[in-house]
């Protein structure tokens, strides 16, 4: 956050408070969100473990982006590779 708050020419808190008024959340949760997203479309795909799904999305360890997926999207990450799997046998 204190890079993209250097590039708006801000200190972190104007940042902060600039993006939440603009967007509706903080920032730290817009990134959450992002990487959520794209963990969901590398589970989809079906090539990679939950492990390195984790790594690659910046979560780290699968049960940081577990927790990520139940706050976000009320599901954890196997349920949704589950119904991706389910999707494209069908």
């Amino acid at each position: 956050m204190e890079e993209l708050a250097d590039a708006a020419g801000l200190s972190a808190r104007q940042f902060s408070r600039a993006f939440r008024a603009e967007t509706g959340q903080s920032p730290a949760k817009a990134v959450e969100s992002l990487r959520v997203e794209a963990a969901r479309l590398m589970m989809e795909e079906g090539r990679h473990s939950m492990d390195v799904i984790a790594e690659e999305t910046g979560f780290a360890i699968a049960d940081r982006m577990r927790r990520a997926f139940l706050r976000t999207l009320g599901q954890p990450p196997q349920t949704i590779r589950r119904n991706a799997r389910e999707s494209a046998s069908v």
